[in-house]
């Protein structure tokens, strides 16, 4: 049962955020790793590399993924999964915390390949506790994330569904010319299993969750600041 105070739904939203932040440390990681990215980052630098080259300007991977969010909300939509508190939050945020981790070296950038794995993998690793985080507070999941648990709803299974779509947007990401690697291969192979391992370590039922969509946390909130007034 999840707190409905004002006090509540603070602690709610900061556990959403840094589960956000921690998720985008770990792409960080795997991005600084270089060997490779997951699908949906392959994605994400294709496209940037892409118009950086069409526009003359650097076009950051995050930037990409923050715009790539925001479409998919729709499809979120369309799909009639509740759009809550925390996918807006990861639409405004994840990008933009994933700049800043990349563009001032606030990530480790191992030399030596048994490093380069290491990380890689922690990353991985942190990326899946993260994305545990930041849906625990069922105050909704963000718009990637939010299209395998729709799938799951649907009796897939969390690694089948995640896998499946991340392997279509690989394709169109490596076409493009994002980064592949043994990475990308841990990713599309592991990532769901990953994600699976810390939900069933906390017995998180991601199927069973009761997201507040944004308009039912808007109104809660109002009717608590009324009681107060």
């Amino acid at each position: 049962m999840q707190d409905i105070s004002l006090k509540g739904y603070a602690k709610r939203i900061f556990i959403v955020t840094f589960g956000l932040v921690l998720a985008a440390y770990g792409v960080g990681l795997t991005v600084t790793a270089e060997l490779g990215v997951s699908p949906w980052d392959v994605f994400s630098q294709g496209v940037a590399l892409k118009l950086s080259q069409v526009t003359g300007r650097q076009i950051m991977m995050g930037t990409i993924t923050q715009i790539t969010a925001a479409l998919v909300i729709f499809v979120d939509i369309a799909l009639k999964e509740k759009i809550g508190v925390a996918t807006i939050i990861d639409t405004c945020i994840f990008g933009g915390v994933l700049n800043i981790f990349l563009k001032h070296n606030v990530l480790p950038h191992p030399e030596a390949f048994a490093a380069r794995v290491v990380f890689m993998l922690l990353g991985y690793i942190v990326w899946g506790l993260g994305i545990y985080i930041y849906m625990k507070p069922a105050l909704g999941a963000g718009p990637k994330d939010a299209l395998f648990v729709i799938f799951a709803k649907r009796k897939i299974p969390v690694s089948i569904a995640k896998n499946s779509i991340e392997a279509v947007v690989f394709v169109i990401g490596w076409l493009l010319g994002g980064t592949i690697g043994i990475g990308t291969v841990v990713a599309v192979f592991a990532m769901g299993y990953i994600i699976e391992f810390w939900f069933k370590l906390f017995s998180f039922d991601v199927t069973a969750v009761k997201n507040e969509s944004i308009f039912e946390t808007a109104k809660n909130i109002r009717n608590l600041l009324t009681k107060q007034a």
